[in-house]
This record gives structure tokens, C-alpha cells and sequence, in this order.
């Protein structure tokens, strides 16, 4: 492999660059559920602490009580999945130095969990195209705990479907 020497040093800089904290917009939405928790836990406190004991009771079984039917658990431990999928997703790109030139990470804008497989639209920043997500696909299915993972386009050019498949 014969590189120029420009693209050997462009190699360079790439991998010694460190990846960019996300701004703050960012931030919150990749931790909405755990931001959304702790404001209701927060918000609902007060009024929880006034009501009596057998009320209380009450109340948690009565939100507990759905956890009972297999269906509603599975679909609650599939979206606690897709939280925990999400952070390992990130996790992975940082360190399979899968970012831009100014170190910014793709952005992930919506997991589906599903019983074999999940789907994750990622957006592209500027630099990033999805041949990069194609060559390191492996190495984010290992992190995330999938057998394989594969990249799909969609009708943007910016937005990309990657598919994690954990058992074959």
C-alpha cells in the first residue's frame, strides 16, 4: 500500500485527534430518559411524600402491576435495551475512531429494538460518510454485543440505518 504523503499525515492526524464534547443540545438528547426520570422522580416527590402509607402502596403496585403481563415486559426491556444500546453505540465510535476531522460523532436520532435485531438511524455530520460506518461495521457489532452489523442507506445522503443483529 502506497500512501501519498499528505493522506499518510491526514491518517495520522485522525487518529490522534480527540473526539469533541457533544454541544449541549446534543448532550440532553442523548440522555432524555435519565434526564426525563430524575425531572419526574424530582417533580413527583412532594406530592408523594403527603400521601399515606396504604396510598403508597397502592400507587407502586398499581405501576408495577403491567410488569406482570410478559408482553408489556418485554416491550419495557427492549426500549431499557435500546437506552443501554445507545451508550455502547457511542462508546464504540469513540473508540473505533469513527468521527469527523474536528471530532464530532454521529449523532443517534432513534433506536428500534426488536427481538432479533435493532435498527439505529444515525445522522451523519459533515465528513462522515457511511463507507466509513461500512468498514468498522464489525468492530461496532462486537462492541454493542451483536453477531454482526450492517449499514443501510436511506433517502438522505446525512441519515443512515445501521442494523445490529444479535443472534443469527
Amino acid at each position: 500500500m502506497n500512501l501519498e504523503p499528505e493522506d499518510l499525515l491526514g491518517a495520522i492526524d485522525h487518529a490522534i485527534r480527540p473526539v469533541r464534547r457533544p454541544n449541549p443540545l446534543v448532550l440532553l438528547w442523548r440522555w432524555r430518559y435519565e434526564v426525563l426520570l430524575v425531572a419526574a422522580l424530582i417533580a413527583l416527590a412532594p406530592w408523594f411524600a403527603g400521601l399515606t402509607p396504604f396510598v403508597v402502596v397502592g400507587l407502586v403496585a398499581l405501576a408495577t402491576l403491567p410488569l406482570g403481563i410478559p408482553q408489556v415486559r418485554h416491550l419495557v426491556w427492549l426500549r431499557v435495551r435500546a437506552v443501554v444500546l445507545q451508550h455502547r453505540l457511542r462508546t464504540a465510535f469513540r473508540t473505533a475512531r469513527i468521527h469527523t476531522n474536528n471530532g464530532r460523532i454521529p449523532v443517534i436520532l432513534w433506536t428500534s429494538p426488536r427481538t432479533l435485531a435493532d435498527r439505529v438511524h444515525l445522522f451523519l455530520p459533515g465528513g462522515l460518510t457511511a463507507d466509513l460506518l461500512i468498514r468498522e461495521a464489525e468492530r461496532i457489532a462486537v462492541a454493542t454485543g451483536g453477531a454482526y452489523s450492517e449499514v443501510l442507506p436511506t433517502g438522505y445522503r446525512f441519515v443512515v440505518r445501521l442494523i445490529i443483529v444479535r443472534s443469527q
